[in-house]
């Protein structure tokens, strides 16, 4: 029997588990450093009232985030030293503590005044253009101090049970902090997409519910460290008496003897400080009744998957204390969220309602099928960006998308976002490492309400051969246009394959730069997607 299920024991273990949950440090130092950073703007363009202001609040922070930084490694010596269980649970509760407090402070609209100070400067100042950035931290923390909040009602009312759909639970959760941690986290190199969500009621904690999901996330975006780009996709799908929650990564897998360590029984957490995830999401999918399993294989990712006990025919709607309790407030809620994103076939597409479909022609053309013999490139990428435009909440919709296609037709790099109400996004927002090194593009509306794409090309050499791995000695500017102009083609070719409109009409950035031969795109008038898919790769001449 483990020693972490009753008394002091279970005690330690659980703050330990929320520790380990909370991956606060490189949120407070963006934090810190985008308010350092303002203050440095403030100086630079001489608003000096505004920056004798601000100055005391980032000294303020600066305090709090040295006492935490002690705390933390007050608590963590304390583990790492097999201290008495009440000298760790007792640091550890401060070490939580702090962070509230922290998150507190930064949260109060009293404190920083960010908002207001920005009014003093220009466009082109770096914390004007990094406040995307901070607003995501921002939303992260504020998903940090309802998760301690939900844990001490937890602690303080033990065998507290809830009825909740997992299905809706999971798109809120996501949205609210899941979505947030894996944008910044992954530097927007990975998505997290939202695939099939049958409804189920299950039964138990449900803020231990959330820390298992999150910590699932967590190790799908770290086994995707080493990659360009990637994707983790999450599903429920009701199977008989169970529900089955998958989460599916792109990431480097494991082998056998790491599956079979992963799911063996702990004895003993003492002195353990890193490798906390999974021993609380098996006890967790234990403390529902549930099941787990783990389908991977080196180079090949992972897919794990619960399935939980539900309740049959129920139907449960929030009480009112939900929305205190486990939702952001709207205005922290940055990060729109997608009901089924990714997977959307060519048909949901062409049969959507009327209304939308008037915007323009749905999409018809099927989806590529597997190249090779592996795994099968189901996502429909075409689809995807015409069902973000259409689905746009802005004033004027559109979709910002980024993408990069290999030599040998493989989509290494996709990422995209609808347009929001009240909120402009830049390719630099979108994807912050390769903005300047992959093909960005928008669909928008033209003066006459139909959709255009405009696509732009890489703009840096050097960060287009460091992306795409190409040697210091094979560089030069005859093989970037080269690379860029096949580039260009086989991105039309693959969004026509996976259900873009062909006739779609196109706006070419640098068109002279990268298809001199090539009239049709140079000017101001737009020509069909298809047009420049049937231009031939530079491997297909002669």
């Amino acid at each position: 029997m483990p020693d972490y299920e009753d008394g002091i024991k279970k005690d330690v273990a659980e703050i330990k588990f929320l520790i380990h949950d909370l991956r606060v440090e490189n949120f407070f130092n963006d934090i810190l450093h985008y308010h350092v950073t303002l203050n440095t703007d403030l100086e630079i363009y001489n608003i000096e009232q505004a920056r004798v202001l601000h100055e005391a609040d980032v000294q303020e922070l600066k305090s709090k985030l040295g006492a935490l930084r002690r705390a933390f490694l007050d608590y963590s010596n304390a583990v790492k030293s097999f201290s008495p269980d009440r000298t760790v649970l007792l640091l550890g509760r401060r070490y939580v503590d702090i962070i509230n407090d922290a998150c507190h402070l930064i949260l109060s609209p009293l404190w920083g005044r960010s908002d207001q100070v920005l009014s003093f400067l220009p466009e082109e100042a770096r914390s004007v253009r990094s406040r995307r950035h901070y607003r995501n931290c921002i939303s992260w923390l504020y998903g940090v101090h309802l998760r301690i909040a939900a844990f001490r009602e937890e602690s303080n009312t033990p065998g507290l049970l809830e009825e909740f759909d997992i299905a809706d639970d999971l798109r809120d959760f996501t949205q609210d902090v899941v979505r947030g941690y894996v944008v910044e986290k992954s530097e927007a190199r990975v998505e997290l997409l939202l695939e099939r969500m049958d409804s189920a009621v299950i039964a138990g904690r449900r803020p231990r519910f959330r820390r298992m999901y999150f910590n699932l996330v967590m190790n799908a975006v770290d086994a995707m460290r080493g990659r360009k780009a990637g994707a983790v996709r999450v599903s429920t799908v009701v199977e008989g008496e169970r529900v089955a929650l998958h989460v599916c990564d792109d990431g480097v897998g494991m082998p056998a003897e790491k599956i079979e360590q992963l799911l063996a029984e702990r004895h003993t957490l003492d002195g353990d400080l890193h490798s906390l995830g999974f021993v609380f999401v098996r006890q967790t999918v234990a403390e529902f009744g549930g099941e787990l399993s783990i389908d991977s294989a080196l180079d090949d990712g992972t897919t794990i998957t619960l399935r939980l006990p539900y309740l049959k025919g129920k139907v449960v709607r929030p009480d009112p204390s939900y929305w205190s309790k486990y939702r952001l407030p709207e205005k922290y809620r940055t990060v729109p969220m997608e009901r089924d994103p990714a997977r959307a076939s060519s048909a949901r597409a062409a049969t959507s309602s009327a209304a939308t479909a008037a915007r323009a022609p749905a999409p018809a053309t099927k989806p590529e099928p597997s190249a090779g013999g592996g795994k099968t490139e189901a996502r429909v990428f075409g689809v995807i960006l015409f069902e973000a435009y259409r689905k746009s909440r802005a004033q004027f919709p559109g979709c910002i998308f980024a993408m990069a296609v290999t030599e040998d037709d493989r989509v290494e790099m996709f990422t995209h976002k609808p347009y929001e109400r009240d909120f402009n996004i830049s390719h630099e927002d979108l994807s912050p490492m390769y903005y300047q090194a992959t093909y960005c593009g928008r669909i928008e509306e033209d003066e006459i309400k139909a959709p255009v794409v405009i696509l732009k090309p890489p703009q840096s050499a050097s960060e287009y051969f460091d992306f795409k791995e190409v040697a210091e000695t094979d560089r030069g500017p005859e093989r970037f246009t080269r690379m860029v102009r096949d580039e260009g083609v086989r991105i039309a070719r693959k969004l026509v394959a996976t259900g873009l409109d062909p006739q779609i009409q196109v706006h070419l950035g640098s068109a002279q730069q990268f298809f001199p031969a090539t009239p049709q795109f140079h000017g101001t008038a737009s020509f069909p997607l298809e047009l420049l898919a049937r231009q031939r790769l530079s491997a297909e001449e002669g």
